[in-house]
C-alpha cells in the first residue's frame, strides 16, 4: 500500500431526484433515484497532526451555512473516524464547499471525503459502506453514498422495514441511527447538460425533517406504484436508450406524485412558480428538500434558454440566486 501522509479529496455533489416506496406496505421503505454531478464540489486537504486542526481557504462563504458551522461538523465527523481507527489528531484544510442545505448532498460529501481522507493518510482506507455507518449517513437514501463511491446515474433499493428489520418507522438519514446503505440496484452514465438554478427558498433539515416524515407517511400505495412504473419502464430504459425526451418526462411527472409532492409543497410560493416556469422550456425537478431546481438539458442551445430563462426570473422577482451549469460525473469521488 502506498504510504499517503498528504492528501486531497474531490468530491462531487448530487441531484436527489425523489424516493420511490414511503408506503412501506411490502417490507421495504425509501429507495431513491438521484445523479451525480461534477460541480459544485467538496474539497478537502489533509495531513497527520497530534490534535484536530481544521483551517478554510479565504473565499470559502455559504449563503446558508457559517464557516462555524461546517467546522463543528468536519470535527465531530473527523473525531468519530479518528476514534474509530484509532488515531488523536488531523490537520484538515477546506478549500471548496457544497453550497449547505440546498438539496444538492453537502452533508454526506462532507462526512465521506474527511472520512475517506482520514483514512487514506492513515492508511486504513475504509470504505464508503463503512464510512456512512461510522459518520451516520445513507439512513434513507444510497444515493449520496453511492454518488461518492462510483458516480452516475444511480437507483437504489432502499430498507428492509418492520420489526426487527433495518427501519421500523419513517425517518430520514440524520434521525436513521446504524441503517445499513440500501443496494445499488441501477447505475449508468449520466452525459446530458444540467443546470442548478438556486434561489433562496425554504432549507428544510434537521428536526424540521424528522416531523415532516412522521407527518406525511406512509405515502399512498396507488403514488408508489406510480412512481416504481415510471421509474422502471420510462426512466431507466431511456438512460439506456439516450432517450432525453422520454427521461426528461418523468422527471417532470415525479415533481407532483409521492414525497416529491409533499418536499414541493413545502417550498415558497416563488419556488414553486420557478420550477413551472422552468418545466416550460426544459425538464426540471426539485432536488430533495430543494431549493435548488435542476434542468436536464440536451446541448448548448438547451442550456442557454434555461439559463437566460432563470435570470429572468431572478430579475423580475428581485430574488437572489446562483445558477450553475454542470454535467453528470460518472467516477465518483478523487484523490490527488
Amino acid at each position: 500500500m502506498v504510504n499517503i501522509m498528504k492528501s486531497k479529496i474531490i468530491s462531487p455533489s448530487r441531484i436527489h431526484m425523489g424516493l420511490i416506496d414511503l408506503n412501506g406496505s411490502i417490507g421495504r421503505v425509501d429507495g431513491g433515484i438521484g445523479i451525480t454531478l461534477n460541480n459544485p464540489n467538496f474539497i478537502i486537504e489533509g495531513k497527520e497532526s497530534s490534535d484536530i486542526e481544521i483551517e478554510f481557504d479565504k473565499n470559502i462563504t455559504d449563503k446558508n451555512i457559517t464557516n462555524n458551522e461546517i467546522e463543528k461538523r468536519i470535527y465531530d465527523i473527523s473525531k468519530k473516524v479518528l476514534e474509530y481507527i484509532g488515531e488523536k489528531g488531523i490537520y484538515l484544510k477546506i478549500k471548496s464547499v457544497i453550497p449547505q442545505h440546498s438539496g444538492l448532498g453537502s452533508g454526506t460529501q462532507m462526512a465521506l471525503s474527511t472520512g475517506k481522507l482520514i483514512s487514506l493518510i492513515y492508511q486504513k482506507e475504509l470504505d464508503s459502506k463503512t464510512l456512512s455507518t461510522i459518520t451516520g449517513r445513507g439512513g434513507t437514501s444510497g444515493i449520496g453514498v453511492n454518488a461518492f463511491e462510483k458516480g452516475g446515474f444511480i437507483v437504489d433499493g432502499g430498507h428492509s422495514f418492520g420489526k426487527g428489520k433495518d427501519k421500523e418507522d419513517f425517518r430520514p438519514s440524520s434521525a436513521s441511527k446504524n441503517v445499513r446503505a440500501p443496494p445499488v440496484l441501477f447505475r449508468h452514465d449520466f452525459n446530458w447538460d444540467v443546470v442548478l438554478t438556486i434561489p433562496k427558498g425554504e432549507s428544510i433539515y434537521g428536526n424540521k425533517e424528522v416531523d415532516i416524515f412522521k407527518k406525511y407517511c406512509p405515502i399512498p400505495l396507488n403514488e408508489t406504484q406510480k412512481i416504481c412504473h415510471l421509474i422502471l419502464m420510462k426512466m431507466m430504459p431511456a438512460i439506456i436508450e439516450n432517450d432525453i425526451s422520454s427521461f426528461g418526462e418523468v422527471v417532470n411527472k415525479l415533481q407532483y406524485i409521492g414525497f416529491k409532492k409533499v418536499e414541493l409543497g413545502l417550498q415558497k410560493d416563488i419556488v414553486k412558480e420557478l420550477l413551472e416556469t422552468l418545466q416550460k422550456v426544459s425538464y426540471s425537478g426539485l432536488s430533495s428538500f430543494g431549493p435548488t431546481i435542476y434542468s436536464i438539458c440536451d446541448g448548448k442551445d438547451s442550456v442557454k434558454n434555461v439559463v437566460e430563462t432563470s435570470k429572468e426570473f431572478f430579475d423580475k422577482y428581485r430574488i437572489d440566486g446562483d445558477i450553475i451549469i454542470t454535467k453528470g460525473n460518472n467516477r465518483g469521488f478523487d484523490v490527488k
